[in-house]
This record gives C-alpha cells, sequence and structure tokens, in this order.
C-alpha cells in the first residue's frame, strides 16, 4: 500500500511554494498556503489510519494541522479557522481515499481477511 509515486516529488514542490507563500505580505496568499498546510497533513493522518499504522502515528502530521489553524486564527479570526480547517480535512479525506493505496488485508486461519494491521492489536478472527 501506498502513494502513488508522482505524489512526494509533487508535495514536496508545492510545499516548497507554500514556504515562501507564508512570507506574503497579502493575506489571501498566506490563508491559500495554510488550507494547502492544514490539507496536506490532514491527508498524512488519513495515510497513516488507511495503511493500518499505529493511531499515534498521525500525531505527526496533525500538529501541523494544528498550527496552520492557529495561523489562519491569527489572520482571518476562529470562524474562518475552523470553516478552512474542516474544509481541508474533508477535502483530504476524499484525496486519502483515491490516492492511497490499503494494504491487502492477509487471510487468517478461516480465509477470511484480517482488517486489523495494528502491530499492537491481536488480529480479527
Amino acid at each position: 500500500g501506498g502513494m502513488p509515486s508522482w505524489f512526494w516529488p509533487l508535495a514536496g514542490a508545492l510545499l516548497l511554494v507554500v514556504a515562501g507563500a507564508n512570507f506574503s505580505n497579502n493575506n489571501a496568499v498566506v490563508l491559500a498556503a495554510q488550507a494547502y498546510i492544514a490539507a496536506f497533513h490532514a491527508g498524512g493522518v488519513f495515510y497513516h489510519l488507511i495503511l493500518g499504522h499505529h493511531p499515534a502515528a498521525g500525531c505527526a502530521p496533525a500538529v501541523f494541522v494544528v498550527m496552520a489553524f492557529s495561523v489562519t486564527w491569527l489572520r482571518a479570526g476562529v470562524l474562518v479557522a475552523v470553516v478552512e480547517t474542516l474544509a481541508c480535512i474533508i477535502v483530504a479525506g476524499g484525496l486519502s481515499k483515491i490516492l492511497v493505496t490499503p494494504p491487502a488485508a492477509p487471510l487468517n486461519d478461516t480465509g477470511v481477511g484480517i482488517t486489523s494491521e495494528s502491530h499492537l492489536l491481536p488480529p480479527i478472527r
């Protein structure tokens, strides 16, 4: 499972552009950059969940979603920050379902697919 091979170079290039946009004097440019940061990193949370990683693996990208929310709040107010962040999380969830290929579920003794890929949880039987 994972992402398409073209995704990571494209995401890196866009993050480079966004890093520069954060220093803009134009509020709309900064807010657009924060929207990308929130969506990209919310997608990171979904990525780890879809791949069956431990739920704590999503905490690292979630920190950046909170940071993007905070910058948006400081620039545009709490209502805009909440709406923008929720919209980005919804978009990230949808794109994650399209772009992230989940791992094939291994079969248990009865030939039924095991849906839990966590290394900390016992397999579902």
